[in-house]
């Protein structure tokens, strides 16, 4: 009676350890991204056109804003985040985290004015819009104006205004003349009239949007890490390869008209890298504008704060090279 009692007891005890296993294999691994906006359309296509699932992973995206993604991150409340300025500012600081891959390979940004403003050099005693001080955005701005030959805060004022819808209805309700807009915005400001005047990636070389996790991750998931990451290098084809198809994402998963959709795709699409690696120049103004936003007081070195080890591997396993 006792030894079929034991028997019952390891029966039990092996069960409950392989429902335990089943159960954390299907736990779906969290993604975090900050916005439904056009610099995610690669997340977007990895999980709808079943990138993701090609590479056997069960993915949930989850929207989470800035500083809170970073604190989920941290507690495993979310496994990997997008926001990538985020992540490298976490990792300078010694946070525990690393980019591993940018898809945004140039900044997503157009600078819209008012219909009377032609030119940028017009803005000239003028007030720019920016979503906060600081970061690469502000960087970016600074940087272009800059270019113009108009100094920051001596030719042109900054104010803070926050996310892309506020700093758009700001312009339209002509309480600031001009603002870096994402390519879905820039379209909407030329229904309005507004002036879509240069392409902020044709004059400052930086990367935005990309995905960053923990050190204790890269160390005990290196393998899902892998997989994630080629199936995010498949999106990026797809985006960069299918009009069409990312034509219909736009309009299906973020809701945009199909003219508007067709209209953001064609100004948007070169915002996007082929291999998810940052050019050696963009990689080392992004680090400038989080030195600058941190007030450190030396460089940041790169690999404080990025990870490409698991990409190379991504890499290799679908033959892709380094060309850009």
């Amino acid at each position: 009676m006792k030894a079929a009692t034991i028997a019952f007891s390891l029966f039990l005890l092996v069960a409950i350890l392989l429902v335990d296993n089943v159960a954390a294999q299907e736990r779906a691994i969290r993604i975090g991204f900050p916005s439904v906006a056009f610099q995610e359309l690669p997340l977007f296509a990895a999980s709808k056109r079943g990138f993701f699932r090609a590479e056997g992973l069960n993915v949930e995206l989850v929207q989470i804003a800035g500083s809170p993604a970073v604190a989920a991150l941290l507690s495993g409340d979310v496994d990997y985040i997008t926001h990538n300025s985020r992540i490298i500012a976490t990792a300078a600081r010694g946070g525990g985290v690393k980019s591993l891959f940018n898809y945004v390979a140039k900044p997503i940004y157009y600078l819209v004015t008012l219909p009377e403003i032609k030119q940028a050099k017009e803005l000239q005693g003028r007030t720019v819009g920016v979503s906060s001080f600081g970061g690469a955005a502000h960087y970016i701005t600074k940087q272009l104006l800059e270019f113009y030959g108009l100094n920051v805060p001596k030719d042109v004022a900054i104010r803070a205004l926050g996310p892309d819808s506020i700093r758009f209805s700001a312009l339209v309700g002509r309480a600031i003349h001009g603002t870096l807009l994402p390519p879905d915005f820039a379209v909407r400001s030329k229904e309005q009239g507004l002036n879509v005047l240069v392409y902020a990636g044709d004059i400052v070389d930086m990367p935005m949007g990309g995905l960053g996790t923990t050190e204790k991750r890269i160390k005990e998931k290196r393998d899902e890490a892998r997989r994630v990451l080629r199936a995010l290098l498949h999106a990026l084809r797809f985006v960069n390869d299918d009009r069409e198809g990312a034509k219909a994402l736009l309009t299906q998963s973020f809701k945009m008209p199909a003219a508007s959709a067709a209209a953001a795709y064609d100004l948007g699409v070169k915002i996007f890298g082929r291999n998810g690696i940052p050019t050696d120049n963009g990689l080392k103004n992004l680090l400038a504008a989080t030195r600058e936003e941190l007030k450190l007081p030396a460089d940041i070195v790169p690999e404080t704060v990025i990870d490409l080890s698991i990409l190379k591997e991504a890499q290799r396993d679908l033959g892709i090279g380094k060309a850009p």
